[in-house]
């Protein structure tokens, strides 16, 4: 039985790459740089923007590679998001709250030297951080088909961080710009502008191993941060939200 999901699964991730490329040159004028940036071989945390819930696909579509994605587990109310994680073998991961099962399975396939995809800001309404943090299990609203439409980054939840540390794989930053005009565009049967650069590869990274809990939290926090600044210098100053006055070399 297990053979024939396989096959299954494989066909279904086909045809939705067959149907994302066609839909995409219709739909899309998209632009990648930086493709010379990816490594040929994993294990490798692919770390994004998540300005749109078109983010995944297009990222899907133009690595020269399938990620498997950490998606929140709400998400998958809609039959589009399972499909998604059931063709390109989607980790599902409950936000505002330390899913130890979700990560173990992320660095267990980073150990198999597999690609992960994950986006550091958790989510793509920064109105919902502050609720995140509390724990609270978030659903989005407006159909879930939402974008941050004023395009600006926000701050990092820490698990990429732990993602990374805990695995020991090197990340690859990625910039999408323009994906969250793709929805009113298309409501307005306009193509879009989509611009993805891909940033050079950065780590394995390291923090001192003795450290007190509080301290190891900042600490984590801290390279956090850090993590979403190599995503940030992809943008132009005036998408970078707090990451605005960022010098490129001091990173």
């Amino acid at each position: 039985m297990q053979p024939v999901k396989g096959i299954s699964n494989f066909i279904l991730g086909w045809s939705l790459l067959l149907f994302g490329r066609m839909a995409s040159r219709i739909l899309l004028n998209l632009h990648i740089d930086g493709l010379e940036n990816v490594p040929k071989r994993g294990p490798l945390i692919v770390i994004a923007n998540h300005f749109s819930w078109f983010d995944a696909p297009l990222l899907t579509l133009s690595l020269p590679f399938q990620p498997a994605f950490m998606v929140a587990s709400e998400s998958q109310r809609f039959w589009f998001v399972r499909m998604f994680m059931r063709a390109f073998h989607g980790i599902p991961i409950w936000r505002g709250q330390v899913d130890r099962k979700a990560l173990s399975a992320a660095i267990a396939r980073l150990k198999q030297g597999d690609v992960i995809a994950i986006f550091p800001e958790g989510g793509i309404d920064p109105n919902f951080a502050e609720r995140r943090a509390r724990g609270e299990t978030i659903v989005e609203d407006r159909s879930g088909f939402i974008s941050r439409y004023d395009a600006q980054l926000t701050h990092p939840e820490p698990g990429t961080a732990y993602l990374a540390l805990q695995s020991q794989a090197r990340l690859l930053p990625v910039a999408l710009l323009g994906s969250e005009k793709i929805l009113p565009n298309i409501m307005k049967f306009r193509r879009t502008t989509v611009t993805i650069r891909i940033g050079p590869a950065f780590g394995p990274l390291t923090i001192e191993p003795n450290l007190q809990k509080n301290e190891r939290r900042l600490r984590l926090d801290r390279l956090a941060d850090q993590i979403m600044q190599r995503v940030a210098v992809l943008f132009p100053p005036e998408n970078r939200g707090p990451y605005r006055n960022l010098n490129r070399e001091t990173i």
